[in-house]
């Protein structure tokens, strides 16, 4: 479509100036061929209105989870988590039995970070502050953990969820962490040491704002299994 869209601006442009025709035809398809499209927009476009048939002649398949369905929902639809009659989500017994039955690692490492998110053994690099952990590319974080406690419980989840459905490695980085965080978010008892999690609300004043953080925590453990400020 951007090609003959190129083509089109050609064209037209002919009985003005041949010149200008073949420089405008020449940088249109530059574009095409290093950015893979001419119209702004094009991929989120293609995404949103081309159906999965006509996707598939171009060879896209779209992804199991889409960007516009939630992870809650789509471990909802395949029997993970379960919504009680006031909304909450509890993971699937059978699931959550799968999860504690995982050997947990160690300790918090590069490997596990890489392994947990299907990256080569190369990628990414791997640092620890006050506990929390980070994997980034170029100084951009590809996924962050609050704790040894989550990178645990992320571990866990990944062996077993990439067990049970082909692909798993074909996912993206971001799609894989945001999945694994909605696991870990909905344990009820922690997968170390079994003993109940609770969800808390923590405010940090700072010279110009009040950041205000969620928490779900092992208070056994001491550790945060995810944290979201508001």
């Amino acid at each position: 479509m951007n090609v003959a869209l190129s083509a089109l601006v050609a064209v037209v442009l002919i009985p003005l100036s041949g010149v200008a025709a073949l420089v405008a035809l020449t940088g249109a398809l530059a574009t095409v061929y290093f950015r893979g499209y001419l119209v702004p927009g094009t991929p989120e476009l293609t995404k949103r209105y081309l159906p999965s048939r006509l996707l598939a002649w171009f060879g896209k398949q779209p992804l199991t989870v889409s960007r516009e369905e939630s992870t809650d929902a789509w471990l909802l639809s395949q029997g993970l988590l379960r919504e009680s009659s006031d909304g909450d989500f509890a993971l699937d017994p059978e699931f959550k039995a799968s999860l504690a039955a995982v050997d947990p690692p160690q300790s918090p490492s590069a490997s596990i970070a890489r392994d947990i998110l299907e990256l080569p053994p190369t990628d990414g690099s791997f640092t620890s502050q006050q506990g929390r952990y980070t994997l980034s590319d170029d100084g951009d974080p590809i996924a962050a953990w609050p704790s040894s406690l989550a990178l645990d419980a992320d571990l866990r989840a990944k062996a077993v969820l990439s067990e049970q459905y082909t692909g798993w490695n074909e996912r993206p980085p971001d799609e894989i962490a945001a999945l694994l965080r909605s696991v870990r978010a909905t344990v009820d008892r922690c997968l170390r040491c079994d003993e109940p999690t609770e969800y808390e609300q923590v405010t940090h004043e700072t010279c110009c704002a009040s950041v205000t953080v969620e928490r779900l925590t092992c208070p056994q453990c001491d550790e945060s299994l995810v944290e979201l400020r508001r």
